[in-house]
């Protein structure tokens, strides 16, 4: 059975930040699990210029680019493709892949930076299921930026983040006409300035005080109705798909056998400084914010991958 040092379980910005940071500190075996075809996760998507790196705003591409870079100075292992499927007591994890199979391997201690996957929670009240055209956000940013494809040319899009915004003008971008841009009111979110310079001189429709009440269509979206919740007056929109604003829950399904310790208010990982309650996991990213994810600008790993090292390094020492 092969071993390692440090496994980590997501090769997003969180993910490689931590392998990084724990290469530099002298860990040497190390092995990244990733389940998607690509590294990168969620930055792969934001192909707006709105991080910083040595004084000059890039894209997201741009920074997960760079710090491969940094992580191919080293000696490490990615296996893409790779599905993490148990972690066990005895620090055995069990993952799939096309090459390996189900593998069995052991570590000393482990990451755990897999993010947050969108989730249905019933938060608009109609039948959407019964039509094709309606997207999360999230699977509408994906299918735009990694497939190429406008998954609808003249979408109504419901927002509780400034994530659903920045679709808005993805999609004016690449030729789209947005017809109506709905902000949830029952989600609480409210733009502010600074988001509102997201949409600045596209001429979106933005509505919010509406809630979107009814949605039409034989096989496929055409039309919405939505409610002025301070006139109560309704209107129709015309449109060919529906992009909607989901949830987001953690992924750590591969920890449901150990008795880890919860936080049960954004149903993520309970950490203290990047530590779980258990001595030899840690946890980075988004998978530790849960719902908060789209509210949370942190996006470093490295602190995950210090502590890490700090306890590998006593192991040492027992």
């Amino acid at each position: 059975m092969k071993e390692y040092d440090l496994i980590i379980v997501g090769a997003g910005i969180s993910g490689m930040n931590a392998a990084l940071k724990a290469l530099e500190s002298g860990i040497e075996k190390v092995l990244i699990l990733e389940r998607e075809e690509n590294y990168g996760g969620i930055l792969n998507q934001c192909i707006h210029c709105g991080f910083s790196l040595n004084g000059e705003m890039i894209t997201g591409p741009e920074v997960v680019e760079n710090i491969k870079e940094q992580l191919d100075k080293y000696n490490y292992e990615m296996k893409l493709k790779s599905t993490v499927l148990d972690v066990a007591k005895n620090k055995k994890v069990t993952y799939i892949n096309e090459q390996d199979g189900i593998s069995i391997v052991k570590t000393k201690a482990l990451i755990i930076a897999t993010g947050c996957r969108e989730r249905y929670t019933g938060s608009v009240l109609i039948p959407t299921s019964k039509f094709t055209g309606v997207f999360t956000i999230g699977n509408a940013h994906r299918i735009i930026t990694i497939d190429g494809i406008l998954p609808g040319k003249n979408p109504v899009i419901i927002a509780n983040s400034k994530w659903a915004l920045i679709l808005a003008r993805r999609v004016e971008l690449e030729g789209g006409n947005v017809k109506a841009l709905i902000v949830n009111p029952d989600s609480g979110y409210k733009i502010s300035d600074e988001d509102r310079k997201i949409i600045e001189g596209f001429d979106i429709n933005l509505l919010e005080n509406s809630k979107l009440i009814e949605v039409a269509g034989r096989k496929r979206v055409d039309s919405v109705k939505v409610i002025d919740l301070k006139t109560f007056e309704e209107k129709e929109f015309e449109c060919d798909s529906l992009f909607l604003s989901v949830g987001y829950y953690p992924e750590i399904g591969m920890l449901e056998k150990l008795d880890i310790e919860m936080d049960k208010i954004n149903k993520s990982l309970k950490v203290n400084n990047y530590r779980t309650s258990i001595e030899w996991i840690f946890a980075c990213g988004n998978v530790i914010y849960g719902a908060r994810c789209v509210e949370v600008k942190e996006i470093e790993g490295k602190l995950a991958g210090t502590e890490a090292h700090k306890y590998l390094e006593s192991l040492k020492k027992a």
